[in-house]
């Protein structure tokens, strides 16, 4: 498992400098600029405030006084939030996001397994036929279509949760975001589940074990779940990514102050440490989810860690 770790690592690296060395490339040659607004600014003070953030600077002069600075955590001053740094914004930001993601991919994970499981012991019943058939409408509907739906319905129509807001944390203000973005991955993981599941238990050595008499619980704890576990496992990474970076999406329809609020506001107001900060927050998490996905699946898999 450690040299599992080291291999991936050497990859991870690299990949996560390029990232941030082809986004600080793309951010500057974008058409724009920081102080390109409604009342232009005239020369002199256009070139003291470039000069001042050093954006008058060779292109390979910035990315390497960039690189720098991250290397020694400092993200640099928000060129928009002028009392603020991007350290300072990422830190409000990311707590937010990172709680909606977490109880998202929680919940998609129980839902998804929970559905998985059970079409799976009823294989081609008609439980399996409604739990796949509502997998399968799920995954094709985005959180940006289900998010507005469950707010017109839950928050506006029935009242029953607020539909904006942080509210310091208040678990309602949680619920439908997490919902909307949980259920698209959740019908994935279901039919990954049911798939990885239905495989595993029509195998020799689960055969077996029926003969012996073992009871259908302990043949799916100690004989099926870990095996069938795997395709989901693999799955992991990805949607633990792309919960991530939906999550910007589902924060400005839900009015969530997380990373996705300053990214977007960032973007317009070519904010360019500011996003390249947020840029940089989301790719090394990325690569972090993609690593602890490859370790499971290296876990629960031994035959991969050599791959």
């Amino acid at each position: 498992m450690l040299h599992l770790l080291r291999r991936r690592l050497f990859t991870a690296l690299p990949t996560l400098a390029a990232v941030i060395i082809l986004s600080f490339v793309l951010m500057r040659v974008a058409p724009g600029g920081p102080f390109d607004g409604e009342r232009p600014l005239d020369p002199a003070t256009r070139d003291a405030l470039m000069a001042a953030y050093g954006l008058d600077r060779p292109l390979p002069e910035q990315i390497g006084r960039y690189l720098w600075r991250l290397a020694q955590g400092d993200f640099g001053p928000s060129l928009v939030y002028r009392d603020f740094t991007v350290t300072d914004l990422i830190a409000k930001g990311l707590p937010v996001s990172l709680t909606l993601g977490g109880w998202a991919l929680l919940l998609a994970i129980l839902l998804g397994l929970t559905g998985g499981t059970i079409a799976a012991a009823r294989a081609g019943g008609l439980a399996d036929r409604i739990i796949m058939f509502a997998a399968t409408l799920l995954t094709a509907l985005p959180s940006f279509v289900v998010g507005p739906l469950l707010a017109l319905l839950f928050g506006l129509r029935l009242g029953w949760l607020p539909v904006s807001g942080w509210a310091d944390g208040d678990a309602g203000h949680l619920v439908l975001p997490m919902i909307a973005l949980a259920l698209p991955y959740a019908g994935a993981i279901a039919k990954l589940a049911r798939a990885g599941l239905a495989t595993v238990l029509a195998q020799d050595h689960v055969r077996a074990a029926r003969s012996r008499g073992l009871g259908p619980l302990r043949i799916l704890i100690v004989h099926a779940l870990r095996p069938a576990l795997v395709p989901v496992a693999s799955y992991l990474g990805p949607a633990a990514a792309g919960l991530l970076t939906g999550a910007v999406v589902i924060e400005t329809v839900f009015g969530l102050p997380g990373l996705g609020r300053y990214f977007v506001q960032g973007a317009l107001n070519r904010d360019y440490p500011l996003v390249l900060g947020v840029v940089v927050i989301y790719a090394g998490l990325i690569v972090l989810f993609n690593l602890i996905a490859d370790l499971t699946y290296g876990w629960l898999d031994p035959r991969t860690r050599d791959a």
